[in-house]
């Protein structure tokens, strides 16, 4: 299964949320995730658990923290 991730500005208490659009899985993380390691922790289990595997969901946080 594909994920398509976005990084957006989510504020201080939301690490991601995901849904479908077009039938395609899209997972919306947050910006904050460069400087704050729970809420990494907590972004990579949301991309896990939309089936993303767990070398794609480390790559798309280092995308977030570049």
């Amino acid at each position: 299964m594909h994920t398509t991730v976005i990084a957006a500005r989510l504020g201080p208490n939301i690490a991601a949320f995901t849904c479908q659009i077009d039938g395609r899985v899209v997972a919306v993380v947050n910006t904050l995730a460069s400087t704050d390691a729970q809420l990494r922790t907590q972004i990579t289990w949301a991309l896990l658990a939309t089936g993303m595997d767990a070398g794609h969901a480390i790559g798309a946080l280092h995308g977030v923290r570049s």
